[in-house]
């Protein structure tokens, strides 16, 4: 198969759009490079994998910061919020599968469903597993993940089957390092999260508009502060830096997949100012606008 870049288009909750390998066989492969752009929040109903070969990347999820590299990985739970970005001053190419619980579960009545998917995907305490190759089991789950995302992307005779196998085996020992291996989340942290779903879906609605703390607080029934600490918490940043990069993000997704003039980017993606446009481009990318069009358009 064709493999992709991990550039999320989100909807109003930042829900991830794209369709992840096909309703047969619902997963995909995705390679990538993090030099160019980081994957801004988002969150999906499969479960993912993320698995670096090059450089260090920082994976965030919800609250927490994990710092993986080379000979580890993270899994991350359905439904879960999460983005990623790489480590400054070093490399970002990673690998990444995205797949649906049935295609290992089957029927939520089957023993494979009830014994691999139920203990993970029903387990609220489970947000994402901090996978080691140093510890034996864990170790074992990447080189599973590893052949399955190698499987996929080379399609050899019967990969299906194959693939379902190996994701299967990555399954039945990932099942037996949740008791050990999961911190707990409170369910102060589980309401953040959720409130956090809702103020991305505001974002995404209105960041073509003028928006302030307040508003943005308004749309879960916060306090600023409130709004201001959750932020910090879950993405590192206040909620109008948040709402700048963004914006950023957005104008690289116009500035690579239409004709628009830089002016008419910025304007579109909510900035009244072409030169504070710029300046915020390049602050966050190291490129003008044109410069980055130039650079990265195919």
């Amino acid at each position: 198969m064709a493999l992709s870049d991990c550039r999320p288009g989100v909807d109003r909750m930042g829900r991830e759009l794209v369709h992840h390998g096909t309703t047969l066989f619902p997963i995909a492969c995705y390679e990538d490079d993090l030099k160019n752009y980081s994957v801004p929040w988002h969150w999906h109903d499969e479960f993912e994998a993320i698995l670096p070969r090059k450089g260090e990347l920082e994976v965030r999820v919800e609250n927490d910061r994990i710092e993986i590299g080379p000979g580890q990985g993270i899994f991350i739970n359905s439904g879960v919020l999460h983005a990623a970005e790489k480590e400054p001053g070093t490399e970002g190419e990673f690998r990444s599968l995205v797949f649906h619980a049935r295609l290992v579960g089957g029927s939520v009545d089957s023993v494979f469903w009830q014994e691999l998917i139920r203990p993970v995907a029903g387990n609220s305490a489970l947000r994402y597993l901090h996978l080691e190759d140093s510890a034996k089991r864990q170790g074992e789950i990447i080189a599973w993940l590893n052949r399955a995302w190698e499987t996929v992307a080379q399609e050899r005779e019967d990969y299906e089957n194959e693939t379902r196998y190996e994701l299967t085996k990555a399954f039945g020992l990932l099942r037996n390092c949740v008791p050990s291996a999961v911190r707990k989340f409170s369910a102060q942290e589980r309401i953040a999260g959720e409130r956090m779903k809702h103020m991305l879906q505001y974002i995404e609605e209105h960041y073509t508009e003028e928006l302030t703390v307040s508003m943005i607080a308004d749309s879960v029934s916060v306090s600023e502060s409130a709004c201001q600490r959750c932020f910090r918490q879950m993405t590192g940043t206040t909620p109008i830096r948040y709402v700048r990069q963004f914006r950023i993000q957005k104008a690289q997704e116009l500035l690579l997949d239409t004709e628009m003039h830089s002016n008419e980017v910025g304007s579109e993606c909510g900035f009244s100012d072409f030169s504070y446009f710029t300046k915020s481009f390049r602050e966050q990318t190291g490129y003008t606008p044109a410069e980055y069009r130039k650079a990265f358009r195919p």
